[in-house]
């Protein structure tokens, strides 16, 4: 039976990298998408309370039709899509990308990719967050092939929907066959090295524009970033609850410190 996989990204709908995996995932399942009708990435799992949400029909560049959300997040793309959408005929599996550009280390903190995944886990639907690591053009159709290949291995990502994890794949930009294989990995210690720019307008308005470089790949075995380095596809899992359980008893013990006389 094929699969009704619902696709949202952050990159908008009409980005080379969701439409690439629109056009493999159509070979072989019932392909939804519901994704923003413009950039949105850095939104992490920010969700649009304070305004109205248009989404219209529109032809997608891979000649697919979709959904796209105007000035939405992936976050509301999801619960749009699985709440209202699809809410007869729920997908099996949500895929958010293939996004433009990894999402290593701490950049899963700010990714809007990897919370449009997030969302789905929250809604009881597995799913996976999917990048290519380039920031230009690069091999979307190796980043589209390996999601084909996850896909069809179901009996590696049963298990993940009742261990509340999605799995945060990452993929170098490389053709499909100079990859090195696939590695399971933990989140590494890579994040952008964030910088504010001030700036004057000619009506003297102060503005700030944020950017951020990121450092050359760690090389510490078993992370995200190793893999990507070593020419092999990272697949992380990642939980929604951020508690560090470790900690909890060394509070506790110490929270004497707190207590009112």
């Amino acid at each position: 039976m094929r699969k009704k996989i619902l696709i949202t990204n952050d990159d908008g709908i009409y980005s080379q990298g969701i439409n690439t995996l629109v056009e493999y995932l159509f070979r072989i399942a019932e392909v939804t998408v519901v994704a923003p009708d413009r950039q949105k990435s850095a939104t992490s799992h920010s969700l649009t309370i304070d305004d109205i949400l248009l989404m219209k029909e529109v032809d997608m560049p891979c000649g697919y039709k979709g959904i796209a959300l105007v000035d939405g997040t992936p976050t509301d793309c999801v619960l749009i899509g699985v709440k209202e959408i699809m809410k007869d005929n729920p997908p099996d599996l949500i895929i958010s990308g293939i996004n433009h550009g990894a999402n290593l280390g701490g950049d899963i903190l700010y990714s809007g990719t990897v919370a449009g995944a997030l969302e789905g886990l929250s809604s009881g639907i597995i799913s996976f967050a999917v990048s290519l690591d380039t920031l230009g053009t690069g091999f979307f159709d190796t980043a589209a092939k390996v999601v084909l290949k996850l896909i069809q291995a179901e009996e590696f990502y049963r298990n993940i929907l009742s261990e509340k994890t999605i799995l945060n794949i990452n993929i170098p930009n490389i053709p499909y066959e100079e990859l090195q294989g696939f590695l399971v990995t933990r989140q590494g210690e890579i994040a952008y090295q964030n910088y504010v720019e001030k700036y004057r307008s000619p009506t003297n308005k102060t503005f700030f524009w944020i950017g951020g470089d990121r450092p050359p790949h760690e090389l510490e075995e078993g992370t995200d970033s190793y893999a990507i380095a070593h020419k092999m596809v990272s697949i992380s899992p990642i939980n929604i609850d951020l508690t560090n359980h470790s900690l909890i008893a060394t509070l506790k013990k110490n929270s004497r410190v707190l207590n009112i006389p």
